[in-house]
């Protein structure tokens, strides 16, 4: 039997509720309580999600835009909605997700919908299984070509007219691929933000709808392709039939709104394509840990230091994630004293030497003395997860304390780093100066930093149990972390930085 648009919303929320902290938005901008808030009274905030769906006050009026470093450079626009319309757009996404998957391509490795599962299957996981394929398949075809390339800034230039139309033709129920059509148009028209928003993982099913004419073409052409997103490797018997199908390729996007990067294009030699797929350096260092192999470390250390001279910030992430498997402290002098070139991988960095702090304390101080640096001042991704850090191995230091309302009472810091300081200061500032917590959250217009001011203050003692009940009547937006705290939580949830597979 067929149920109402708002039972079907109801089912998908709680699907789109568990799966919360598992996207790659969570654990580069981790809430600062860890959603413990909406968890504790979550059946009445889907109650309010639905009512505010029925009356359609679910649109995104703005986004917060963050530009999340992607080298030391580059950046890409990360889209930060309000918890109430991300757990709305995911919602509708996930009640087509099924659909999108039942037409995507073998050949596609990103953003796959385990309907078993109900969640995304793990984008690290698959991103690896592509790399083994596509070795693979060069093993059984060693005489072909390869060419690789990608799509130039892809998700912002997704047209939504044109996704509207492919939702159409998909067949998906109505009020799900209206209301995501809604929600698209409004998050295009009302926020400096374009294309889907980048950030929430399920935005990763709507591209691969979006791409698969391309992914048709390509099977139909007679080529062997692989997928990851917008990253693609396409195997072909002959140079200039690979250069036709790039060619081909680009005029296909081309429809879309969308062109191939021409500095990320390339055709590469048969006896040169194992070298430009990840590798079998990494793939004899994993093994070896695997087993316990006593040269592993020497490998690991050789690759680690390759990786630093290189700039591979891929590399370095591999090593990282493999030093702190195996325990081993070989990179920790170089990050230390080399932080502020790595800002781009901060959080990874910082997991990493979150492993040794406690036995080692200086680690913990000379972080911390990097909020000083002006240069840092640069990479506000780089702070928050400083403060983070310092947050979860219950490091106080008063360079971190300054640096903290320094960026508090800076109004055109970025929010999410702003969030991050105000929970830092409730938990380490001075008996003197948390009193000013509760003055700063009584003229603070950002309703982010409020709510992370709001919790500061409980955590420095600043709450009564009636200023907190005052909050619920006076602030609809921060009640239900108001009535979170008047439950007296013996320890507010620390910002989640980590998946279970670590990357």
């Amino acid at each position: 039997m067929k149920r109402s648009s708002s039972n079907s919303l109801e089912a998908f929320l709680d699907i789109a509720w568990r799966n919360i902290g598992r996207a790659s938005v969570d654990l580069d901008l981790p809430d600062i309580v860890n959603y413990a808030d909406i968890g504790s009274q979550w059946e009445t905030f889907k109650a309010t999600l639905i009512r505010d769906f029925k009356s359609g006050d679910l649109l995104p009026l703005s986004v917060e835009i963050v530009d999340l470093p992607k080298d030391r450079i580059a950046v890409r626009p990360l889209a930060r909605l309000d918890i109430a319309r991300r757990l709305a757009y995911e919602a509708f996404v996930i009640a087509i997700a099924p659909e999108i998957g039942r037409i995507t391509s073998k050949s596609v490795y990103s953003s796959r919908w385990w309907k078993k599962e109900q969640r995304m299957l793990s984008p690290i996981g698959w991103w690896i299984r592509m790399q083994k394929d596509a070795r693979k398949f060069h093993r059984k075809n060693p005489d072909y070509f390869l060419a690789r390339t990608d799509i130039s800034s892809f998700f912002e230039h997704v047209d939504v007219s044109i996704l509207s139309d492919d939702l159409r033709q998909l067949g998906v129920e109505p009020w799900a691929r209206e209301a995501l059509e809604q929600f698209l148009r409004a998050f295009n028209n009302m926020s400096s933000a374009w294309g889907i928003p980048q950030g929430p993982d399920m935005s990763g099913s709507l591209a691969n709808l979006y791409l698969a004419p391309l992914d048709s073409e390509l099977r139909r052409s007679g080529f062997r392709h692989f997928r990851y997103s917008d990253d693609m490797y396409i195997f072909g018997k002959d140079w200039s039939a690979l250069r036709q199908i790039l060619v081909n390729t680009n005029r296909t996007l081309r429809h879309r709104h969308l062109n191939l990067a021409s500095s990320k294009t390339e055709i590469i030699a048969s006896d040169k394509v194992l070298e430009h797929l990840e590798d079998r350096e990494k793939d004899a260092i994993n093994y070896g840990i695997n087993v316990g192999m006593d040269n592993v470390n020497d490998d690991l250390h050789a690759l680690f230091d390759r990786a630093i001279e290189t700039e591979s910030a891929r590399d370095l992430k591999f090593c990282l994630t493999n030093l702190r498997e195996i325990k081993d402290d070989y990179a920790i002098h170089w990050l230390l004293a080399n932080f502020l070139s790595v800002p781009h991988i901060a959080r990874q960095v910082l997991i990493y030497l979150s492993l040794f702090t406690e036995e080692q304390p200086h680690i913990g101080r000379i972080v911390a003395r990097h909020l000083a640096s002006d240069e840092l001042a640069l990479y506000p991704y780089a702070q928050c997860h400083i403060f983070v850090f310092l947050i979860r191995n219950s490091i106080k230091s008063r360079v971190a304390v300054d640096s903290a309302w320094a960026v508090l009472l800076d109004r055109n810091a970025e929010t999410f780093l702003r969030e991050t300081a105000a929970r830092y200061l409730g938990l380490f500032s001075q008996a003197g100066e948390s009193a000013r917590l509760k003055q700063e959250y009584q003229v603070e217009p950002n309703s982010r930093v409020r709510r992370a001011l709001l919790v500061a203050c409980y955590e420095s003692n600043q709450c009564s149990d009636e200023w907190l009940l005052s909050v619920t009547s006076a602030d609809p937006v921060l009640a239900l972390t108001a009535d979170y705290l008047r439950s007296n939580p013996t320890f507010v949830p620390f910002p989640e930085v980590e998946s279970p597979a670590w990357q």
